[in-house]
């Protein structure tokens, strides 16, 4: 009876998990959408990213004051610990992060979402399972591994996820977790199939042709992974000075610094650089011709001192998403010198780099 009901609570909560993602992603980007570039135009009215930072960024961080005050002493992390699950928790979280990514932060929805997915796998479990604890982090457990198969839209994302998950919380993998884990992803995705919903990272067309001249290229590329997860954390320790001295001021001081600092850096780099960046690959990609070597190379530097400056300054939301558009632009600027190397394959020996340098640093999550 118990194995029955965890197995019903699991499609509950892939249910649950599949429609938060598909309605938190939907709201914030179009809300992006609407006041950035549907009211303010500030793709062609340039002057306007200033003052909307500005305000959008003071609103999220009064809402933020007001109600999670001491989450104004703590990093956004992309795989933190489960908040208590309950439905108080769960809309603060959403509320909160909703607000920070349509401010403008240069971070991914990750760390917001995976709390948020923890908790309603949690609150499903303290519901049925009342007293027994552990069927609530297993189901909380479960609440990632589906957040994950949203993400990528994918069954086997969801299965990649069980690693990630266990491996985070030092648990082996048995018969019993890939039977849930299998049973998680494949819910999500049906759900999302009948949402209409679309992987978070919109991936250009490829081939999968490669040869002997691309392999050193992936070799560099996972090298340029390493020395860009690097350059995060060395940023990030530099702007962490600046927000210790600001961090003693009042929060709407603190917001405007971070503003100024943001809006500036979305000046610099472009359209390209705002945001998340998921919405970014494809168009950067297209543009990366006229861009050129220097073109990307600015991108790349003002990009990563966006993710790093909006990480430092108390924005919420992850790195993971943002360092996958970074990893992008080193595809890029390698496909223009050999043209013929596989985005995929690019794409995966960067992350190979930035997950193995991460291991070291630990700066994603």
């Amino acid at each position: 009876m118990k194995k029955l009901q965890l197995l019903l609570a699991t499609i509950v909560v892939s249910i649950g998990v599949a429609i938060t993602y598909h309605y938190f992603e939907s709201a914030v980007h179009h809300s992006i959408t609407y006041i950035w570039d549907t009211v303010l135009n500030t793709q062609t009215h340039r002057w306007l990213v200033v003052p909307t930072c500005f305000v959008l960024t003071l609103v999220f961080f009064g809402v933020q004051h007001w109600l999670d005050p001491a989450s104004e002493k703590q990093e956004s992390e992309g795989l933190g610990e489960m908040p208590t699950p309950t439905i108080a928790n769960f809309a603060k979280l959403l509320f909160i992060g909703f607000l920070s990514l349509v401010a403008g932060a240069s971070l991914g929805p990750e760390a917001i979402l995976v709390p948020a997915s923890m908790v309603v796998g949690g609150y499903v479990g303290v519901k049925l399972f009342k007293k027994d604890s552990q069927m609530a982090k297993l189901l909380a457990m479960v609440g990632f591994i589906a957040l994950f198969a949203a993400f990528f839209n994918s069954f086997i994302a969801g299965m990649l996820g069980l690693l990630l998950v266990t491996k985070q919380v030092k648990l082996k993998i048995n018969p019993g977790l890939v039977v849930l884990a299998a049973l998680a992803s494949v819910t999500t995705v049906l759900v999302l199939k009948v949402l209409e919903s679309s992987a978070y990272v919109e991936m250009p067309h490829y081939t999968w042709h490669t040869s002997a001249s691309t392999l050193l290229t992936l070799v560099l590329l996972v090298v340029a992974g390493v020395v860009v997860t690097f350059g995060i954390k060395g940023m990030h320790l530099t702007i962490g000075k600046l927000e210790k001295l600001v961090k003693k001021y009042p929060w709407w001081f603190k917001g405007a610094v971070a503003a100024l600092g943001l809006s500036a850096l979305y000046l610099l780099g472009g359209s390209l650089v705002m945001f998340t960046g998921n919405e970014s690959i494809v168009p950067m990609l297209e543009k990366a011709p006229s861009l050129g070597l220097i073109g990307l190379a600015w991108i790349l530097v003002v990009k990563v001192a966006a993710i790093s400056w909006s990480k430092s300054m108390g924005y919420r939301g992850g790195l993971i998403f943002p360092t996958v558009f970074v990893a992008s632009v080193c595809v890029a600027f390698s496909q223009l010198i050999v043209k013929d190397v596989n985005f995929v394959y690019g794409l995966i020996a960067v992350m190979i780099g930035v997950l193995g340098a991460n291991s070291k640093v630990k700066i994603l999550f």
